[in-house]
């Protein structure tokens, strides 16, 4: 029932920055509450009054907002949506897509392009990804049969170059939005949260599990031969033997392997710690998601 309702931004980006953040504008708080109620039509209320009472688990307070006592729930939601911090508006935007509310489907959602949009309009450092879906096995009158269920929901993450996002992280996140790249994106998703977290380390490591990831599905959909327990090295070397690509490629594209091998968190420190500055784990992050969409772009 809780499972995924605390997993929210605020909780996951604690301290993920050390300079300064722009703001949420009001003008960005109001477009949302609009988006919202021009989707929702007169579902909306009901909506507001559900959102609530998540939000009120969520933040263990029956009333959000500090208004008078005989607020409703909804004018209670609203007057939050619009003073609360900005950790907590972008929890309510999470919120509205993980909480199953009236209104609210995973099918060709705009909402979520909208929101979007309105970063876009007023150069918030912020993108929502997108629900990532999967196909699993269950059964129809008894009768065995495939059905689609949501794998992850979308969430917001921070986005610190325009050019880098547009160009390599967004596209690489709606690939790995694929049902067929459930956990390369989960693993990339996480090397987010680390960066933004200030583990580095940590980051690295999941940025070289993405990557393996990617790999083997892609390794999988050509048919070339490979095994669940090769490193990306091996990976590596069967997508280049296969005649695709120049052997040339191998060094840069194992650079993120080598990264995560030499000062990630998956191997022991040894007499000798090892410190990742946050330029080089943002290297490492922008580099796996560019190499994603180079193999992908020749291998799909």
């Amino acid at each position: 029932m809780f499972e995924k309702l605390f997993d929210v931004f605020s909780r996951r980006e604690k301290n993920f920055a050390n300079g300064e953040i722009k703001p949420l504008t009001p003008e960005f708080r109001n477009r949302v509450l609009m988006l919202l109620r021009d989707t929702l039509q007169y579902d909306f209320r009901a909506f507001l009054g559900q959102l609530h009472n998540k939000a009120a688990y969520l933040y263990g307070k029956f009333g959000l907002s500090g208004a008078s006592a005989h607020s409703s729930p909804e004018d209670d939601l609203l007057n939050f949506f619009t003073t609360c911090s900005d950790e907590n508006f972008l929890d309510l935007i999470e919120l509205v897509f993980r909480s199953n509310l009236s209104g609210v489907s995973w099918t060709d959602n705009p909402m979520i392009q909208g929101i979007n949009e309105f970063f876009l309009i007023d150069a918030l450092p912020y993108h929502l990804t997108g629900y990532v879906m999967e196909e699993v096995e269950s059964s129809f009158r008894g009768t065995p049969t495939m059905s689609i269920r949501i794998a992850e929901y979308p969430q917001i993450i921070r986005k610190d170059s325009e050019v880098v996002h547009q160009n390599a992280m967004e596209p690489a996140l709606n690939l790995l939005s694929g049902a067929e790249f459930k956990h390369a994106n989960d693993e990339f998703l996480k090397a987010l949260e680390d960066h933004r977290k200030e583990d580095y380390r940590d980051c690295l490591t999941k940025c070289g599990s993405s990557f393996e990831s990617v790999m083997k599905v892609l390794c999988a959909k050509n048919l070339i031969s490979f095994n669940e327990k090769d490193t990306a090295s091996a990976l590596l070397k069967a997508l280049l033997g296969s005649g695709r690509l120049d052997q040339y490629w191998e060094q840069p594209l194992m650079l993120i392997a080598t990264l995560r091998n030499r000062l990630s968190s998956s191997h022991g420190a040894g007499a000798q710690a090892k410190v990742v500055p946050e330029h080089v784990a943002t290297y490492a992050v922008n580099a796996t998601a560019s190499a994603i969409l180079f193999l992908y772009s020749e291998f799909q």
